[in-house]
């Protein structure tokens, strides 16, 4: 049964970690949200998926935010506590840093099963999802990118597009105005019309029976072709998918792959909640501030470290997809790592606080 004290602080983190993890997570978000916005502006998105394709990412992207937020949850709540002198009065009580792992492995322990619980078994769920809205707001994006009556520019401003009506999929009345590189301008004109992507994801209009007019702009030596059908590139590249069909697949599925690649997928799933364990190891100790110390050099050195645990996690993931470890070995020498790490600083704080006890020991039977 938790103590009083160890309440006190499972709250503290707790609550701090609640406001770090929003915050952060809107941060995120926001940042997705403008990307979609501009999706949408050039017409590779249609605007009703938007906030359900947020509101799916947001569940793989808390996943990976947790142990960070978790992280800086103890460094700022922990690092308050030692600034106004609490953590000074508990010890006098007998309730040391040592004794702040226990909060914290009693926090680490749920929020380690709750990561796990989202990554190994929403997440899969969540992404089939959003590949399936992705694929279905593509589609869309091919009616609603042109509105009748209007003109848009597309390829960065080398295309200028007017429809005159829209009858579901079928486009009538098209003007094209295009930049060609040596200088000319064409106009390419259409009866009807229609949006096709190719085997390359890129997207063309395909114009048929209409007229093509190509020359520089004050000559008259304009050239004048009659097509049955001409196709207009209007996509300076394929979009980007922002998703990977190994990370649809079921994690059970995963379990019984020798595939490098699903391999890996089933280490980064089990990466975010042994990172909030290995985190609740060490991060107390360096959370442990002295007097007058500077109130955030701690926090950007947890910061430092945790940027080169997700290096190495990185740097981890490329060798089993590669084939270059073993999947026995996995991701476990990373996290093996920072578990050297957060013994070494136990020792380091075992060593002086057992060599300052000894100099006053000392000091005491000198002066009697």
């Amino acid at each position: 049964m938790p103590s009083i004290i160890d309440r006190y602080l499972i709250r503290e983190i707790g609550l701090t970690l609640l406001a770090t993890a929003l915050v952060l997570l809107a941060i995120v978000m926001s940042h997705r949200l403008a990307s979609y916005l501009s999706d949408v502006a050039n017409g590779l998105l249609a605007r009703d998926a938007i906030f359900a394709l947020l509101s799916l990412q947001a569940i793989e992207v808390l996943i990976l935010l947790i142990p960070l937020a978790f992280l800086l949850s103890i460094m700022l709540a922990l690092g308050r506590l030692y600034r106004d002198h609490e953590m000074a009065a508990l010890a006098a009580c007998g309730y040391g840093p040592l004794s702040t792992y226990r909060a914290a492995l009693l926090l680490a322990a749920p929020l380690a099963l709750i990561t796990a619980g989202l990554s190994l078994f929403l997440s899969p769920a969540t992404m089939e999802l959003q590949f399936e809205l992705l694929a279905k707001a593509r589609k869309e994006a091919e009616v609603s990118m042109f509105m009748p009556g209007t003109f848009r520019e597309v390829m960065e401003g080398r295309y200028v597009i007017h429809v005159g009506t829209l009858d579901q999929q079928e486009l009538h009345d098209v003007f094209i105005q295009s930049r060609e590189l040596d200088g000319d301008i064409s106009i390419t004109t259409g009866k009807h019309g229609r949006q096709e992507i190719d085997a390359h994801d890129l997207r063309h209009i395909v114009l048929e029976h209409g007229y093509r007019y190509r020359g520089t702009p004050g000559q008259g030596d304009y050239e004048i072709l009659n097509f049955e059908r001409a196709a207009v590139r209007i996509d300076t590249s394929a979009p980007q998918k922002s998703w990977k069909h190994r990370e649809t697949l079921p994690t059970q599925q995963l379990f019984g792959s020798n595939d490098p690649i699903n391999v890996a997928e089933l280490h980064m799933r089990l990466n975010s909640p042994f990172q909030v364990l290995v985190i609740a190891l060490w991060a107390p100790l360096l959370a442990r501030s002295r007097p007058r110390e500077g109130r955030y050099g701690r926090i950007v050195a947890a910061l430092l470290i945790y940027a080169i645990n997700f290096n190495l996690v990185g740097i981890g993931e490329s060798w089993l997809s590669h084939s270059i470890v073993s999947s026995k070995l996995g991701l476990w020498w990373v996290h093996g790592l920072f578990l050297l790490f957060g013994a070494g600083l136990l020792l380091h704080y075992y060593s002086t606080s057992r060599g300052i006890h000894l100099l006053k020991h000392a000091l005491h039977r000198s002066a009697t």
